[in-house]
């Protein structure tokens, strides 16, 4: 019986792992010589960008975790976005586009049902409760409260002026007409009770020593729009008071 040379048979074992590894960085060599559109590339590295911050805060990264996630040169990131701090917030504004079409989606829903001002800004609410529950949009946002970037005139949601469309929208649903500034008051009020709510309503509760649920949702639903349709009754008729 021929003896097993122990060299031989660890040779042996190598090899595979060795044609694997060789495999891999053929591939890799092959993905990176792909020709994509300026288009594409940014995008690749948006999504990249959305991965990483799904899972760390901006600050705790950089431009080179984000291209080593694209799988491109430190280079190409640079090329496309000029620095981290535009790249950050290109990823930001992309994901709030897409997020305000969901809402616009949302509103004209409610709108082809005849929906009044109230039944709107519920329907506001609601998707603002779907934002909440994405936790990479939310450490976006945190990072940008946090780092005092959402003070600066130049952030992107001042530049959007999302408010001031839904704002716009509204005053043509709002029977009969109140004062802008109450009604940006009310789209205010609507948006922090429905942030509060959507990120704290457990430990709200409980703090009343209230169950969290579906009922508990319709009620605080259903009160709040009872609040902010007295809020446009008064502005309403304070406004007519005004005019005659």
């Amino acid at each position: 019986m021929a003896k097993r040379d122990p060299a031989g048979d660890a040779a042996g074992k190598r090899r595979p792992a060795r044609e694997q590894r060789k495999a891999e960085r053929t591939e890799r060599r092959a993905a990176r010589r792909v020709r994509r559109t300026p288009e594409e590339s940014m995008a690749l590295i948006l999504d990249a960008a959305d991965r990483v911050f799904a899972r760390h805060l901006p600050d705790a990264v950089g431009l080179k975790q984000i291209a080593k996630e694209a799988g491109v040169s430190h280079a190409l990131v640079t090329h496309y976005f000029g620095t981290y701090d535009a790249l950050v917030e290109q990823t930001l504004t992309r994901r709030t586009l897409r997020l305000r079409d969901g809402f616009i989606a949302d509103l004209m829903r409610v709108a082809s049902e005849d929906g009044d001002v109230v039944e709107l800004l519920a329907a506001h609410r609601r998707a603002l409760a779907r934002v909440a529950k994405d936790p990479a949009t939310m450490r976006l946002v945190v990072w940008a409260l946090l780092s005092g970037r959402a003070d600066q005139a130049e952030f992107f949601p001042s530049k959007l002026r999302g408010l001031e469309l839904l704002a716009d929208a509204l005053t043509h649903r709002t029977k009969p007409p109140v004062e802008r500034r109450d009604l940006e008051l009310a789209i205010m009020t609507s948006l922090s009770l429905g942030l509060l709510w959507a990120l704290a309503r457990q430990s709200v509760l409980g703090s009343f020593g209230r169950p969290a649920g579906p009922d508990a949702d319709a009620d605080f639903d259903e009160r709040v729009g009872r609040m902010l349709g007295a809020f446009f009754e008064s502005s309403a008729k304070r406004l007519r008071r005004q005019r005659t």
